[in-house]
């Protein structure tokens, strides 16, 4: 069966699927009735939240985990992977709300690294673990495609980029809402650079690490320049809470040079066990005392 579509036209899905096979729903289609595999971002779609053209690689996120679960190489992922033994091609179609579809042209799954794992958003179903997602990295046979938005490229080193110095507190477009210990923890995030920046003078600022080999970014929410030291917020002094961020704190830092003196900001002074952890951990412990003053301790002390 000849291929008649020519990338930027547009066609009906269900006339797609009638011509070439597919089914008319999933985002990924492969086809018994022709040797194509069918792939449909959908814009502003939670789905394709890591959708997007590089410069060099098409992004297109997998399928699967609406249940909560990890998304595996199965089914329609397992048919991106396995697409050139099959000897099938990747057709990639842009899909905006009711209309007809726009394909974008024929893609190949990149050999060196065919996809990464990403963070998935937050999910209520599994509020103590990080969901796993698939973005398979693509490139096109005939040139780049035109109509969709622009994506961060993979890192080919490290690279700190400075950003803003705390959350903005909002949700941006097709992200999970933040869970409530999140939100109080950008609450007393934000307490303490208003300190920071008006009592004890101090330069602050927000980074972005980009790793070689990720599609995520690391996100340093708070570091202060003045004083070389690097903040983590949690709204809990619960020893998991508190083990979980002692590890944060010690992966950030390694990306820094000097490494920076490592801080917990807490909702409240730590115990004595809590503070002997921290301790041992070269962490220094800070939590609010009144409206406009903290109180610290010392790694070193």
């Amino acid at each position: 069966m000849s291929w008649d579509l020519v990338p930027g036209q547009r066609i009906d899905r269900a006339a797609l699927h009638a011509c070439y096979g597919g089914r008319i729903h999933p985002r990924i289609s492969p086809s018994k009735q022709s040797p194509n595999v069918f792939l449909f971002i959908t814009p502003d779609a939670e789905a394709s939240s890591h959708d997007g053209w590089t410069g060099e690689h098409l992004y297109f996120g997998g399928e699967g985990g609406l249940d909560g679960t990890d998304q595996k190489l199965s089914q329609g992922n397992r048919s991106v992977v396995e697409h050139a033994q099959d000897d099938r091609a990747l057709r990639v179609f842009l899909q905006l709300h009711e209309g007809p579809v726009q394909y974008l042209g024929q893609f190949r799954l990149d050999s060196t690294v065919p996809f990464v794992q990403v963070d998935a958003p937050y999910d209520m179903r599994r509020p103590q673990d990080v969901r796993k997602a698939l973005v398979f990295r693509l490139l096109p046979l005939k040139g780049p495609p035109t109509g969709l938005r622009p994506a961060e490229p993979v890192a080919r080193r490290k690279v700190l980029q400075r950003s803003p110095p705390c959350p903005a507190g909002g949700t941006a477009p097709g992200r999970a809402e933040p869970s409530p210990a999140q939100e109080a923890a950008s609450r007393l995030l934000r307490q303490y650079e208003h300190y920071a920046r008006w009592e004890r003078r101090a330069d602050l600022t927000g980074y972005r690490i980009k790793i070689a080999g990720a599609i995520t970014e690391l996100g340093v929410d708070l570091y202060d320049l003045t004083r070389n030291e690097l903040v983590v917020a949690r709204a809990s002094l619960a020893r998991a809470v508190v083990r979980e961020a002692i590890g944060e704190l010690h992966d950030l830092a390694r990306y820094f040079d000097p490494e920076p003196t490592r801080v917990l900001l807490l909702p409240s002074r730590p115990d004595k066990d809590l503070s002997e952890l921290l301790h041992r951990q070269q962490v220094t412990a800070v939590w609010p005392i009144g409206p406009r003053r903290f109180g610290r301790t010392s790694p070193s002390s």
